[in-house]
């Protein structure tokens, strides 16, 4: 005699199939009707599902704003120091008034590129400074989404809000 399994209708975000079931014949048909159960899911569970797929959701999120940032940034071992560096000289460039006499001695890290490139001191700086502000204004942005999108992933209630939240970071490109 054959089985015919059934399980009624219910919300998977807040019930599952049991481990249960009832078993009816169904000797018109030649067979069994099997009919499983449907259990709430315990609260816990539900938000230890919504807390995780959150971490997910935020991480996942997280390595996109790096990617973004990548692709403006060089991102290997130590750049970011040597950004610092050369963002310092700028700094301080730009505090002495930008003197179109910058000295080498003054601003190590632009000599070098200055003597390499056969320009002077303040041409490098100059550029620093453009690459800098340009940095800062498409940094923002992705800043900006990164924690949209975080906050947008912390307040939603369901995996499939997580998702959307998730799927809606719009990060710049070049």
């Amino acid at each position: 005699m054959d089985i015919f399994e059934t399980v009624p209708s219910f919300d998977a975000s807040t019930h599952r199939q049991a481990t249960t079931y009832v078993d009816t014949p169904d000797p018109d048909n030649d067979r069994i009707v099997r009919v499983w159960g449907v259990e709430p899911i315990p609260p816990e569970e539900i938000a230890a599902a919504l807390a995780a797929a959150r971490a997910l959701a935020v991480t996942a999120n997280n390595e996109a704003a790096g990617r973004a940032r990548e692709a403006y940034l060089t991102a290997v071992p130590g750049q970011a120091t040597t950004y610092a560096a050369k963002q310092a000289e700028v700094g301080r460039w730009v505090d002495a008034g930008r003197p179109a006499d910058a000295a080498a001695d003054a601003y190590p890290w632009a000599g070098d590129r200055a003597e390499r490139r056969a320009v002077t001191v303040a041409q490098v700086l100059t550029e620093w400074d453009a690459v800098t502000a340009a940095w800062e204004s498409v940094g923002r942005l992705i800043e900006c989404e990164r924690e949209r999108v975080n906050e947008a992933i912390a307040a939603a209630g369901t995996v499939e809000a997580i998702q959307a939240a998730r799927d809606s970071a719009a990060y710049p490109t070049p």
